[in-house]
C-alpha cells in the first residue's frame, strides 16, 4: 500500500512541477515568409518547431486537452507569425460564423494569443480568431485582475489573418506587423506568450502555459510561458494616420441639406509605451445607436462609451466614475497622451465639446504607480470649464492592494463647484477573498452631500443629500459533474444605506441568488430579495422574485436569456410604492453562419397598492447582420419605444477594403408617437490608415 501511496504523491508531484514549470516557446527566422492564406504548406514553416501539450482549464482542470493544438512560430524583419493547427476529430461539429471585427466569438471555436512583450508579468496584447479567420484584439493591464471586462477592446492593431476548415479540424495562419506591437529597443527579446483554445463541440478551454480556473483565463500573463528566439528587430515609427472623409444628407420637415466634411484620425508612439492620439473633427455616424431601455430608477441611466477615441486606454481615467465620457456629447477637438515608463502609468486627456454658448473643455490627468510587484497607488485630476464661473472639477486617489487570492482597494475623491466649500467628498474601502469555487467581500462608501462629479462623472444620488453605504457578499460554487450539471452555485448578498436626511437604515437582502448550470453552459438563475426602502423618513417594506434562464446553443439559437421577476416597486415618477412584474428577453439567433438576428425585448407592469394597473412599458430593440463577404457586412439596427412615442431606424453598410480601412454607408431616422419623421440624416464616410 505505502510503495503506491508514494508513487500516486510522486505523480501528483510531478504533474503540479510540470504545470509550474515556465514553458518556451521558438521563433525561427525565416527569409522566404509564409502566405497568409490559412493553409499551412508554405516550406517556411517545416522549419519552425512545433510545440503542443495543450492543458485543459475547464472542464477537467489539469488534464491534457482531449484534441490537441499545434502551434508553429516564425518572423522576418517586418512581421511575427503564427501557424497554428487545431485538430478536431469531429470536423463537422466546429462552430464558426461570419462577425464584425471585434464581436464576440462565444460559443464559437476560436484561439486566443496573448502577447507580454514588455515581459513586465503585467500587461499584455491579445489577438483572436475564429476558424473563418475573423479577428478580435484588445489590450490587458494588471495581470488581469479586472478579468475579462476590464480590457480595452477599443486597441485596435494592424494585422492579418485567415483560416480553414479541414478534414483535420481547423488550421489559421497569422502575421502580425512588428510597427503593430511596442517592445523594448534591445537586441535580443523575451516575451511572455501564451495562448487558448476553446472547442465549442465540447466546450473545452485548453491553454498552452496552463492556466487555472482561479486564474480568471488567458489574460493572467504572469501565468504565460517565454517567446524566445526573436533577435535584431525593430518595432518601427508607430505611426498612424487615418484621415476621412464624409458626405452628408440631413432632412427633417420643412428643411433639407447637403454638405461635407472631413477630419483626421492621428497616432504617434512617442517611446516603446508612451502614446500620443489625436481627433480633429471626428465623426460618429457610423457609430451604432444606444439601446432603447426602460428606468425603474430616479437617476439617468448609465450607456456604455462606444467611440473608439475614448474607449482607448479607458481603464486609465475611469477610477472612482470620475470622468464618464459619455458627458462629452459632440467633441470638435480631442488629444490623450497614455504610457507606462518603469513603474509608472500616465495618461492625459483633453477635449472641446459643441454646447449652446462657449463651447467647454474638458481636462483629465491620471497617474499610477506599480507597487509590491502586483499593487498599485494613483492620483487623477479632472474637470470641465465653460467660463470663468462656470467649470466642475475633481481630484481622487486610491490604493490597490492585490495578493494572490485577496483585493484590497482604498479610494478617496473631492469636488470642486462654485459656492460649495465643504461636504464635497467620497471615500471608499473594498475588500474580497477569492478563488473560483469561494469568494467574500465587503464595502463600505461615505458620500457626502455636496459631491457632486454629474457634469464630468457618474456618481448618481440626489442633490445635497450624502448616503453611508455599506455592501458584503458571498459566493460559492460546486462542481458535481453528475446528473447533467456542470456547477452549482449560490451568491448571496446584504446591502444597506443610510440617507443624511434620515435617522434610520434601509437595506435590501438577496437571500437567494442561485445558479445550476448545465453541462452544454445553459443556465437556470433563480434569486429572492427582500428590502426595506426609506424614502422621505417613511418606511416601504417589500419583496421580488426572479428567473431567467440562459441559453449557450451552437445551432439556430447562439445566445438567449429569457427572465422574468416580480415584486413590490417604488414608482419614482409618480410617487408611489406599488408592485411590478417584468418579462424580458434577449436572444442572438443564427439562421446561417453569416446571417445573425439579435432581439432584446422588455415590457413591464406598474401596479397602484390597490392592485389597479397604471402603466404598460415596453421596449424592443431588434438588429439584423449580414456577411456577403468575409470584410462587408449590412447591418440594421432598430431602438424602438413606443410608450414615449420614440421609434428609429440606424442602418450601416461597412466594408473593410484593407485592414483598418472602411467605407461605410450610415442612415439614421428618427419618427415621433405619430410615426411622423423627425429627423432623418444619410452619411458616407471613407476613412484610409497609413502605418508606418
Amino acid at each position: 500500500m505505502w510503495p503506491f501511496m508514494l508513487l500516486l504523491a510522486a505523480s501528483v508531484v510531478s504533474a503540479s512541477s510540470s504545470f509550474a514549470a515556465v514553458r518556451e516557446m521558438k521563433a525561427v527566422r525565416t527569409d522566404v515568409p509564409p502566405k497568409i492564406d490559412g493553409v499551412l504548406d508554405d516550406p517556411c514553416w517545416r522549419k519552425a518547431v512545433p510545440t503542443s501539450d495543450f492543458v485543459q482549464m475547464d472542464p477537467d482542470e489539469g488534464k491534457l486537452a482531449t484534441e490537441q493544438t499545434i502551434v508553429r512560430v516564425l518572423y522576418d524583419d517586418d512581421n511575427l507569425y503564427f501557424g497554428i493547427e487545431c485538430l478536431d476529430s469531429r470536423p463537422d461539429k466546429i462552430v464558426a460564423r461570419l462577425v464584425p471585427r471585434d464581436s464576440n466569438f462565444w460559443p464559437g471555436d476560436l484561439i486566443s494569443i496573448v502577447l507580454d512583450t514588455f515581459h513586465d508579468h503585467q500587461t499584455c496584447f491579445g489577438f483572436q480568431v475564429n476558424p473563418f479567420g475573423i479577428q478580435r484584439d484588445f489590450r490587458s493591464t494588471e495581470d488581469g485582475r479586472r478579468t475579462w471586462s476590464g480590457i480595452d477592446l477599443a486597441w485596435d492593431g494592424l494585422w492579418w489573418s485567415k483560416g480553414r476548415i479541414t478534414d483535420r479540424g481547423w488550421t489559421v495562419e497569422i502575421a502580425i506587423p512588428f510597427k503593430t506591437l511596442r517592445f523594448p529597443r534591445k537586441s535580443e527579446q523575451i516575451w511572455g506568450v501564451n495562448i487558448q483554445r476553446y472547442q465549442s463541440s465540447k466546450n473545452e478551454d485548453s491553454d498552452w502555459s496552463f492556466i487555472s480556473r482561479d486564474d480568471g483565463g488567458i489574460i493572467k500573463v504572469s501565468k504565460a510561458g517565454h517567446l524566445v528566439g526573436l533577435r535584431d528587430i525593430e518595432p518601427g515609427l508607430h505611426l498612424e494616420f487615418l484621415p476621412y472623409g464624409t458626405v452628408r444628407h440631413s432632412a427633417r420637415p420643412r428643411e433639407s441639406r447637403f454638405g461635407k466634411d472631413v477630419g483626421l484620425d492621428f497616432k504617434y508612439a512617442l517611446a516603446s509605451d508612451v502614446v500620443f492620439d489625436a481627433t480633429l473633427n471626428p465623426d460618429f455616424a457610423h457609430i451604432e445607436a444606444d439601446e432603447e431601455r426602460i428606468n425603474l430608477t430616479r437617476f439617468e441611466l448609465f450607456y456604455r462609451e462606444k467611440r473608439p477615441f475614448f474607449m482607448e486606454r479607458s481603464e486609465l481615467f475611469t477610477p472612482m466614475d470620475l470622468f464618464y465620457s459619455r458627458r462629452i456629447a459632440d467633441p470638435k477637438f480631442g488629444a490623450k497622451l497614455t504610457g507606462k515608463l518603469g513603474a509608472w502609468n500616465f495618461g492625459f486627456l483633453t477635449a472641446v465639446d459643441k454646447e449652446e454658448g462657449p463651447d467647454p473643455v474638458y481636462g483629465v490627468f491620471r497617474l499610477q504607480k506599480d507597487i509590491f510587484g502586483n499593487s498599485s497607488v494613483g492620483l487623477i485630476a479632472l474637470g470641465k470649464q465653460k467660463t470663468e464661473h462656470e467649470y466642475s472639477r475633481a481630484i481622487g486617489a486610491d490604493l490597490g492592494l492585490r495578493w494572490e487570492k485577496a483585493t484590497a482597494r482604498l479610494e478617496l475623491a473631492k469636488s470642486f463647484n462654485p459656492d460649495v466649500a465643504k461636504d464635497d467628498w467620497r471615500g471608499l474601502v473594498n475588500v474580497e477573498w477569492s478563488t473560483d469555487r469561494f469568494s467574500v467581500g465587503g464595502e463600505f462608501e461615505e458620500l457626502r452631500p455636496e459631491f457632486d462629479v454629474n457634469q464630468t462623472g457618474y456618481c448618481p444620488h440626489d442633490p445635497h443629500v450624502g448616503e453611508r453605504r455599506v455592501h458584503t457578499w458571498l459566493s460559492l460554487r460546486f462542481y458535481p459533474k453528475k446528473f447533467g450539471i456542470r456547477r452549482i452555485g449560490y451568491y448571496p448578498w446584504i446591502y444597506a444605506v443610510k440617507r443624511t436626511d434620515d435617522p434610520k437604515w434601509g437595506w435590501m437582502l438577496g437571500d437567494i441568488l442561485l445558479e445550476l448550470q448545465q453541462e452544454n453552459f445553459n443556465g437556470i438563475w433563480l434569486n429572492h430579495r427582500s428590502f426595506l426602502l426609506r424614502w422621505q423618513k417613511e418606511s416601504y417594506e417589500g419583496h421580488a422574485f426572479g428567473f431567467a434562464y440562459n441559453i449557450q446553443g451552437k445551432g439556430f439559437v447562439r445566445r438567449a436569456n429569457i427572465g422574468a421577476w416580480m415584486g413590490d416597486q417604488y414608482d419614482w415618477g409618480d410617487g408611489y410604492f406599488g408592485r411590478v412584474r417584468v418579462v424580458s428577453i434577449w436572444a442572438d439567433t443564427r439562421p446561417k453562419s453569416n446571417l445573425s438576428l439579435d432581439v432584446y425585448g422588455r415590457v413591464v407592469w406598474e401596479y397602484y397598492p390597490s392592485g389597479k394597473l397604471d402603466e404598460v412599458k415596453e421596449v424592443v430593440n431588434l438588429r439584423v447582420t449580414y456577411f456577403p463577404i468575409r470584410d462587408l457586412f449590412v447591418r440594421v439596427f432598430l431602438p424602438l419605444n413606443p410608450g414615449v412615442g420614440e421609434y428609429r431606424v440606424n442602418a450601416l453598410i461597412s466594408w473593410e477594403y484593407r485592414p483598418l480601412s472602411r467605407f461605410y454607408i450610415a442612415y439614421n431616422e428618427r419618427r415621433g408617437k405619430d410615426l411622423k419623421l423627425s429627423d432623418r440624416v444619410v452619411v458616407a464616410k471613407l476613412a484610409y490608415l497609413w502605418n508606418l
